[in-house]
Order: C-alpha cells, then sequence, then structure tokens
C-alpha cells in the first residue's frame, strides 16, 4: 500500500495569490483544498496585508499553514546556469559560495541562494549547474510576514521549476511512452508572466520567467478596438481567438490577437535557442508541447503555436480548473510546488528542488524539527517511566541515564551556532587553493550573467539566434590563468513600423549600463534582411577581464 502525504504549495503571483494542499499516494495526486486571492481584492499590496489575507483564505479552505513550500516568481528570484569542469565536482560548494558572493557584491546586497547540478552533460564534458539567487530582504520581509500570520514556510523555490515539478507527476501519472531524445518544452501563460522549461528524456535542462502574458494580448486588442482595457479583456475572454474556424470567435479580434500570438511564438523558439546554449548541449527538435495557465485558454492560441513550432503535438495541463475564469486562475504552479516539497525528504536524479531561504530561517526550520523530535522523545519516554515503574521493571538508573542522553541533544542543539562559524572559517582557509579554477571559471560566469539579463530583460521584439563565448587564455607568471574573453551574440528584431533598427540599438544602450559591461559594439552593422526582419550581430566585452 502507498503511503499517502499531503503537502501544501503557496504561488504568491503579481496578479493573484493561490495556495493549494495536495494529497500524493505513490504516484496519484489530487488537489484536496485550493484557494485564489486576485491582487485587485487586496486592500494594500504590502507584505503583511497580503500574508493576512492568505491566513485568513487558507485558514477559512481548512489548508494546513505548517511546511509550506513558496513559489518565488521572476521578479523576485533569479535563475543562473553555471558550466563546472567534470574534476570540479568535488568543489562545487566552494565555487557556488564565491559565485554568490560575487553577485551580492555586483548587486550591493545579501542574497539567498540554492544549488542544484542537472543531470544533462554538456558536450564538452562540463556540468551544468542550476543556481537559484533572490535578494535576502525582500525574501525576508515576506518571510517575516507570513511567520507572524503562523504560516510556516519550509522551502522557497523559483516559480519556473514548478512548472516542472507539475509536469514530472503528471508524465509520471499518465505513464507516456516517450521516444528517444524526447524533448518536451513546457509553458505556462499567466496574465503577466510566461514560465518556460525544457524536459529532455525527463530531465530538466532548463528553465526561465518572462514578462509577457496574457495582458499582452488584451493591450493589443485594446488598441486595435480603440476600447478601454477592461473591455477588451471581457471582448477577449467572450469572443476572442486566433483562428477563423474557432465556435464563436469574433473575426474582429483575429488580427490583433495574432499580433500578439506571433510575439508569443517568438519568445518560446527563443527559449529553445538559449536553453541550448545555456545547457551546452545540441537539443534535438521539440517533440511534445505542454501548455498550462490562463493565458492558454485563449480559443485556438494551443494549436497556433503547435502549427508554428513545427505541427508538434500539444497537451494543455489545467489542473483543478481556473478560479472565475481569470488568466491567473490556473493551479498549475501550485501543484509542482507542492510536489516539489516532497522532495525536501527525498533526493534523486530528477531532484531540482532549490531552496533559497535565507540561512537563518533554515537554521531556524532545522530547529523548529529537531525540537519537535526531542519533544515527542520526551513525552515516549514519560509515558514509558508511568507504565515501567507502575510494573516495577525499571530501575532509576536507567531513567537518569535517558534523561542524560535527551541533555545531550539539546546541547547539540546550542552547538549549532558554533558549528556554522567552523564551516565558514574551513571555507575561506579552502578557497585560496581553488583561485585558479575561479579564473578558468569566470568567462562562463559573466556568459551566465548576460543571459541571465538577456532572459528577464529582453523585448520579445528582439530575438537571439547564437550566443556564443570567445576565449583566449593567457598564463600569468604566478601561473594563473587570466582569460580575455567577450560574448558574442546574433539575432534580428521584428521591423514592424520599421522600428527593426530602433530595437537593436536600444538593446545595444541597455547592455551598456550594465555594471559588468565594459562595452558594447557591432561585429556586423544591423541591417533589414527583410521588411520584417532586421539582423545584428553583437560584441559584449565583460568589465573585469580576471578574477
Amino acid at each position: 500500500m502507498a503511503m499517502t502525504r499531503t503537502v501544501t504549495g503557496v504561488d504568491l503571483g503579481r496578479d493573484a495569490i493561490k495556495a493549494v494542499q495536495v494529497e500524493l499516494s505513490g504516484a496519484e495526486a489530487s488537489i484536496l483544498r485550493s484557494v485564489s486571492i486576485p491582487r485587485v481584492r487586496l486592500e494594500g499590496q504590502d507584505p503583511q496585508s497580503v500574508a493576512a489575507a492568505l491566513r485568513a483564505a487558507m485558514e477559512q479552505a481548512g489548508i494546513p499553514t505548517n511546511g509550506v513550500t513558496l513559489g518565488l516568481g521572476g521578479e523576485d528570484s533569479i535563475l543562473r546556469y553555471n558550466h563546472i569542469p567534470p574534476q570540479a565536482s568535488a568543489k562545487l560548494p566552494l565555487i557556488m559560495q564565491y559565485e554568490v558572493e560575487s553577485v551580492s557584491e555586483r548587486m550591493g546586497e545579501s542574497v539567498a541562494s540554492d544549488f542544484k547540478q542537472l543531470p544533462a552533460i554538456r558536450d564538452d564534458g562540463e556540468r551544468t549547474v542550476l543556481l537559484g539567487l533572490a535578494r535576502e530582504e525582500g525574501l525576508s520581509a515576506i518571510l517575516e510576514a507570513l511567520e507572524a500570520e503562523g504560516i510556516l514556510v519550509a522551502s522557497a523555490v523559483p516559480s519556473p521549476l514548478a512548472i516542472y515539478g507539475a509536469w514530472e507527476l503528471v508524465s509520471t501519472k499518465a505513464d507516456l511512452d516517450s521516444p528517444d531524445d524526447d524533448l518536451v518544452l513546457i509553458a505556462d501563460l499567466g496574465r503577466s508572466s510566461l514560465d518556460v522549461a525544457l524536459v529532455l528524456n525527463n530531465r530538466l535542462v532548463f528553465a526561465r520567467s518572462t514578462t509577457f502574458g496574457g495582458d499582452q494580448f488584451t493591450e493589443a486588442l485594446a488598441q486595435d478596438l480603440g476600447a478601454e482595457l477592461g473591455q477588451a479583456e471581457v471582448v477577449k475572454k467572450q469572443r476572442g481567438g486566433i483562428t477563423e474556424d474557432a465556435k464563436g470567435v469574433d473575426d474582429r479580434t483575429i488580427r490583433p490577437l495574432r499580433t500578439a500570438a506571433g510575439q508569443l511564438l517568438g519568445m518560446l523558439e527563443s527559449s529553445i535557442r538559449v536553453g541550448g546554449s545555456q545547457a551546452g548541449v545540441k537539443l534535438p527538435g521539440v517533440t511534445r508541447l505542454w501548455f498550462s495557465g490562463g493565458g492558454m485558454r485563449l480559443k485556438g492560441l494551443p494549436r497556433y503555436l503547435s502549427t508554428g513550432l513545427g505541427k508538434i503535438p500539444f497537451e494543455v495541463f489545467d489542473p483543478a480548473g481556473a478560479s472565475d475564469g481569470d488568466d491567473s486562475g490556473s493551479y498549475t504552479t501550485g501543484l509542482g510546488l507542492s510536489t516539489l516539497g516532497l522532495q525536501r525528504d527525498r533526493s534523486g536524479d530528477r531532484d531540482v528542488l532549490l531552496n533559497i531561504l535565507p540561512q537563518r530561517y533554515s537554521d531556524r526550520q532545522t530547529f523548529r524539527d529537531r525540537t519537535r523530535f526531542l519533544i515527542v522523545a520526551a513525552t515516549l519516554l514519560v509515558l514509558l517511566l508511568c507504565g515501567k515503574l507502575a510494573d516495577g521493571y525499571i530501575r532509576g538508573s536507567n531513567a537518569n541515564k535517558t534523561l542524560d542522553g535527551l541533555d545531550k541533544q539539546f546541547q547539540t542543539l546550542q552547538k549549532l551556532s558554533g558549528e556554522k562559524a567552523a564551516s565558514v572559517a574551513e571555507s575561506t582557509q579552502a578557497r585560496g587553493r581553488i583561485n585558479r579554477l575561479l579564473r578558468e571559471a569566470e568567462p562562463t560566469a559573466f556568459q551566465a550573467f548576460v543571459l541571465d539579463y538577456l532572459a528577464v530583460h529582453l523585448r520579445s521584439e528582439v530575438q537571439l539566434e547564437l550566443v556564443d563565448l570567445d576565449v583566449t587564455p593567457e598564463e600569468a607568471e604566478d601561473g594563473s590563468i587570466d582569460n580575455t574573453y567577450r560574448l558574442i551574440i546574433r539575432g534580428r528584431a521584428n521591423n514592424e513600423k520599421r522600428k527593426g533598427h530602433d530595437w537593436v540599438l536600444d538593446l545595444q544602450s541597455e547592455l551598456k549600463k550594465q555594471a559588468r559591461v565594459r562595452d558594447v559594439f557591432f561585429g556586423k552593422r544591423p541591417r533589414a534582411d527583410t521588411a520584417a526582419w532586421y539582423s545584428f550581430e553583437m560584441i559584449i566585452e565583460p568589465q573585469y577581464v580576471s578574477i
């Protein structure tokens, strides 16, 4: 008989706050309870108001508030991809610690982090390490507010990983017959965000979050019809569609909505290209599409995307349906968060749980868990003593030994801070021994920095086709390696209304503003290959050539 467990996921989306309690029995999952609170219904958007509203809703729905897995959207977290030589795997914690400290120094504030080594091996034999980051100050404000309301967070996870967790659960349940070199594109489209994941042979290789969502469709429709956004939203939901053959579609909505759908298609194509570059592997063609999120309910949109990507088979996933038909009503992220929450208690080659709780919250969780164990142990001891003493089968000396054992466990808890300090000292000493390795890894760190920036800030009108790292290693007198390097990107910009050249120049200007970038110039001048597209080759030089 399979063990049954219940877990809770909380999705703090920009448009709605959702909590889901999921029951898992083996590979079977079912949503027991769920609640969704649109942001517009909140009296305030500060952490305290959000936490109070969430607690009231969870209590009313009967959803447990302990041991919650919290989802962090793209505006609250960052995913980075680091490439590590095989021989450096044993030193991975130190390498990642250095990388986190470097990011923190550039940002000028503390960051919370966690990392996982992805199963996919790069073509050059290196391993890809997924690093999750969040600004500690902002995350702590959320956690403090939730804890004050009695909502105890055990894990904080970037939301793009949650859609992989949901897909993993559903694909396992469906027992799908996957082809060789099976590449699945998962896309969750909300009102103002798009989460994308690439899964190669049932293993995650890439995930990202962008600021494109159902609102872009509404805005395109409003502009074309000359209507207010609220009116356009109603028309989109009731009569909007991408294709003429869809039932109940107003023909006037097709052209503007298809324009927005083309932008979405371009972003999915870009995710495939960037994903392969980040993973460092030559990806096969996409074999399956999995769509979720309220934005995917637009009539004809999934089929349009399937056709645009090469007539790839697709499925639309909508666990528990939507809350009042809103774009933000999908519970895919909440389901995935709950699934990932189970990985706190187990691990495996498909484990992608990134718990980016700040260290003090992790220590607090550890203390609570151990304290609960000791309380249970002490309670059992008291019951045992009562029973044995009544029967005359235990001596006082044995009871004292047991109590001494409990006292030692309490002392162990008090030593946690001292052990942590010793660990920090050891890490500082070891860092000097791997300085050369870190210098050699700096070019890929810069590449990850640029790609992370592009993943978040790249306009939908600009699409990347190639990202190439050009490295010239130079050995210093002390034997260390100083890498002279630059990043070459090629792409194209939508030339609608003859703005393609402007989009390219805007991208160059914004990249130049980044503190880690020294210069951005064109290897090949932008040119209009067609009336629809403007092509370019851009070279990005780092501000710091070596560590």
